[in-house]
């Protein structure tokens, strides 16, 4: 038998904070004393915190250098940590002109995936 939680319930998505899926309906609940589940109370802080930037929006090189300088940012409903920021701004420093237009204008789910993979490809000699 498996443990069944009540969730709290997600502003940005159908269903719980914490991501969760207990099958076919999970129990969710907008009332934070209900709330069982052992990882939807962080969950749920995080995601009060309000977006800092959203997908194209020209401030948001600016937002991930505040994150890399230790501050915390909310980049499309993720926070983002220094180490992520710093990833994605290395590419993007080294970036033309013309390609540092179009990581800016990426989601931060591509943004974060094409630093990672170009950096690592870097590091393994990759000559891409």
């Amino acid at each position: 038998m498996t443990a069944r939680w009540t969730h709290g319930r997600s502003a940005r998505h159908d269903g719980a904070v914490c991501g969760a899926d207990d099958g076919p309906s999970p129990r969710i609940t907008d009332e934070p004393h209900l709330v069982t589940c052992p990882d939807c109370p962080d969950a749920a802080e995080n995601e009060t915190i309000p977006d800092d930037a959203a997908t194209g929006d020209p401030h948001i090189i600016t937002t991930l250098r505040e994150a890399k300088a230790g501050h915390t940012r909310k980049i499309d409903g993720v926070v983002v940590d220094a180490t992520t920021a710093n990833a994605i701004l290395t590419v993007y420093d080294a970036a033309t002109p013309k390609t540092r237009a179009k990581i800016a204008g990426l989601p931060l789910t591509v943004m974060v995936s094409l630093a990672w993979n170009l950096l690592r490809a870097d590091a393994e000699g990759d000559p891409r």
